[in-house]
């Protein structure tokens, strides 16, 4: 019978010097993300709200933004750097989901089968939403509710900006009649700089209420 040969443990190497362990912020105060109740599965209710993807190169970049760069971001800053109002919160357009909006947003939280209980439970902390992808192409958005003072539980994404974007609005009033920060006279990036401008499209706006594609 041969000998067993002994296995030699490979070495492994990195040209990038990449950290082989994630180094978590020491500062306990910094805002955390919980994906407890997130639900990644897209619906879609006719001509109201719909947050597949267009294509795959759509799915990717979201994806991409919020996991490398939004994630990172609001895990590095306490509630209160955050929230409405602030430099960082007006970057990230985080801001609450008022009354006027929460009626399809309770649609859409049935429509994932949270119970009316849970709903009410949740909005004692309030329903928050704030970018899921920073640049001019894809104005996605992800919402969520706020536990206790420096914990965020995410929800779902809006990928097509449908809660505060509604296609019955055109040109410019859809910008006007909707955003909060605008509205408010807090937002500092009205007109050009706003990357919600690209949905001003009303064409746009039609063709991604019909959007398909679904979660790898």
């Amino acid at each position: 019978m041969a000998e067993n040969q002994k296995v030699v443990k490979p070495k492994i190497t990195s040209k990038n010097k990449i950290a082989d362990k994630v180094k978590l912020s020491k500062n306990t105060d910094n805002l955390s993300m919980r994906f407890d109740d997130f639900h990644l599965s897209p619906i879609c209710l006719r001509g109201k709200f719909n947050n597949h993807f267009k294509d795959n190169e759509h799915f990717s970049n979201v994806i991409a933004n919020f996991l490398g760069i939004i994630l990172p971001k609001i895990s590095s800053h306490e509630y209160k750097e955050i929230c409405e109002g602030s430099q960082e919160g007006r970057i990230l357009h985080f801001h609450a989901i008022d009354e006027k909006h929460q009626e399809l947003l309770f649609d859409i939280l049935r429509e994932y089968n949270f119970t009316k209980q849970t709903i009410d439970q949740m909005a004692e902390g309030g329903f928050f939403e704030f970018s899921a992808n920073l640049g001019h192409t894809y104005a996605a958005r992800i919402v969520c509710h706020k536990l206790g003072e420096n914990i965020l539980e995410a929800l779902f994404f809006d990928t097509n900006h449908h809660i505060y974007m509604n296609s019955k609005y055109t040109e410019e009033s859809l910008f006007y009649e909707s955003c909060p920060l605008y509205l408010n006279e807090s937002c500092t990036y009205m007109p050009a700089d706003c990357f919600a401008v690209s949905y001003l499209d009303e064409k746009k706006l039609k063709e991604s209420m019909g959007y398909a594609e679904t979660y790898p």
